[in-house]
């Protein structure tokens, strides 16, 4: 059943194909990022193979996705904050969340650049290593972990808004994308 403001025209959802990208992208890269920081603690070579190649193909699904995403968003009817966030608050969530969205392409393009050998995706199609240069993967190994802590932090600022919105404020902030 429909919320009643959305049947006289004012939306307080994002549409459904919105939601289906924000929680496959969001379980994903919690999943890639946990795993991610995981592989530094794996001395098994099978064990760490084995993760390391599905991060990398999960990754690899993700980047279209994100594009979707990120394109989506200027095509997609727009859901009013109402009074939920006014004035320089909203101009604050639009600029963070363009910064967001920078970080996840930072990491998943970096991650990509980072590569010293190929790989398979899913064990079944070969991945080649898209930058043949010792030196340029090292660099893009730096930016790769200086963006991944950013942007865990960009996610646990997320999480603490919606949390402080949703519980705090008793704002529907969180229903608009459930």
């Amino acid at each position: 059943m429909q919320h009643q403001t959305e049947t006289i025209g004012i939306r307080t959802r994002y549409d459904l194909f919105s939601r289906l990208l924000h929680w496959i992208i969001a379980v994903a890269m919690f999943y890639i990022m946990i795993v991610g920081y995981s592989l530094h603690f794996m001395p098994d070579e099978r064990i760490f193979t084995f993760f390391s190649e599905t991060n990398m193909s999960l990754a690899l699904i993700m980047t279209p996705l994100m594009v979707a995403r990120f394109l989506w968003r200027f095509f997609r009817p727009s859901v009013p904050y109402g009074e939920m966030l006014k004035g320089y608050g909203k101009g604050l969530v639009h600029l963070l969340h363009e910064v967001f969205y920078l970080l996840i392409f930072v990491v998943l393009i970096s991650g990509f650049l980072m590569l010293e050998k190929g790989f398979q995706v899913f064990g079944v199609i070969d991945f080649p290593r898209p930058v043949v240069n010792l030196e340029v993967n090292r660099f893009f190994f730096v930016i790769h972990r200086c963006s991944c802590v950013a942007l865990a932090g960009m996610i646990v600022l997320h999480v603490v808004a919606v949390i402080k919105h949703h519980y705090f404020e008793k704002n529907a902030i969180l229903r608009r994308m459930l």
